[in-house]
C-alpha cells in the first residue's frame, strides 16, 4: 500500500503545527521524502503509518518551514548590520546546509528502532532475503 501522505493537514495542526494549508503540500512532500530516502521507502509499503514516523514529519516540516532552502530564498535572515560605524550582530542563523543536516539526524534518532511489518528495521542499511 502507497501513502499518499505521511502525515495529514488535520493530524499536524492536531499536533500543534503552524504553517498554512497551502504552504502544507510541499513541505509534507519534501519531508516524506528525506524520510523515504533514508528508510530505502519502506514506510511507503506499511498497511499504517507508525506515530513515531508522523512525529518525524511534524520535526522536520517544522525546521524545513524555517529554515530550509525555500525559507531562506523567500525570508532571508540578517545576523548583523551596520549603519554609520554603529553595527549589531545576532545569533548564528540555521543554514540550509545545517538545516540539512539537522532534518537527517533527526530521521535518525526519530525513528531508530522502528520495525516495518515485517519487523525490519525501518532505517536498516543491509540486503533482506
Amino acid at each position: 500500500m502507497a501513502h499518499a501522505q505521511y502525515l495529514t493537514y488535520d493530524e499536524y495542526k492536531h499536533y500543534g503545527g503552524t504553517a498554512s494549508e497551502t504552504a502544507f503540500p510541499m513541505l509534507e512532500f519534501r519531508a516524506r521524502k528525506r524520510i523515504d530516502r533514508l528508510t530505502f521507502s519502506r514506510v511507503q509499503n506499511m498497511e499504517n503509518v507508525p506515530e513515531a514516523v508522523k512525529l518525524c514529519m511534524m520535526s522536520l516540516i517544522t525546521v524545513d518551514s524555517k529554515a530550509g532552502v525555500e525559507a531562506q530564498v523567500d525570508n532571508p535572515v540578517v545576523t548583523s548590520f551596520n549603519t554609520d560605524g554603529y553595527s549589531e550582530s545576532y545569533g548564528k542563523a540555521l543554514s540550509a546546509e545545517d538545516a540539512d543536516t539537522s532534518m537527517s539526524a533527526s530521521i535518525r534518532s526519530m525513528l531508530w528502532g522502528e520495525t516495518d511489518d515485517r519487523g525490519v528495521p525501518l532505517l536498516y542499511r543491509g540486503l533482506e532475503a
